[in-house]
This record gives structure tokens, sequence and C-alpha cells, in this order.
């Protein structure tokens, strides 16, 4: 197991209090190993938190922020919203597109 940071340790141990840390901080490592890697303790602090105790959604938030590890960050800042509300926010960029004249994807 390569340590982890304080905060990291301290996270995990909080969000997957009975689950072994070794294999769950060996997931979370996996962001921070590229150079284009950026804000590794925040973005796995982040990580971590979406993850909310699951192992399968911790493997997954790091496979995002590898890509973007922007999304994570939005994510963990703006927490989950409601399903009506995410089908207004649909609803209003199906009006945009629609004042652009472009076909909406329904």
């Amino acid at each position: 197991m390569t340590t982890p940071d304080e905060n990291t340790l301290a996270a995990i141990l909080q969000y997957f209090p009975n689950h072994d840390p070794a294999p769950l901080v060996a997931i979370v490592n996996r962001y921070g190993t590229e150079t284009y890697e950026n804000e590794i303790a925040r973005v796995r602090l982040a990580i971590i938190q979406l993850s909310a105790g699951n192992e399968e959604k911790l493997a997954y938030f790091v496979d995002i922020a590898k890509t973007d590890y922007r999304d994570v960050l939005a994510w963990q800042q703006l927490a989950p919203i409601s399903e009506e509300e995410g089908q207004k926010l649909q609803a209003q960029a199906r009006e945009i597109i629609a004042k652009w004249g472009k076909p909406s994807a329904e």
C-alpha cells in the first residue's frame, strides 16, 4: 500500500468504516500518477466523498478524474440535484438549442 496523505486516509476511514483501507488507497492513488493530473490531494478527497462508501463508485470517480479532474471537483461542490431540477435544466438547454436553430437530442 502506498502511504496516503493524512487527509486521504482519514476520509477513507470516515466514508468506508468497515473496509480494509489498503485496497481503497490503491484505487484512489491511481489518480495523480500522470504529470497532467492536477490538484491531487483535493481531487482524491472529492473522489472519496462522492463515492459515499461505495467501492465501485470510488473506481468510477477515479476514472472520471483521470479524464477531467474538474468534473469531480464540480460535482463535489455542487452536490446532487433532484430529478426534477435535472429535467428543468435539460428543458432549458433544449430551449437554447432550439433558439440556435439546431435539432434537439431528446
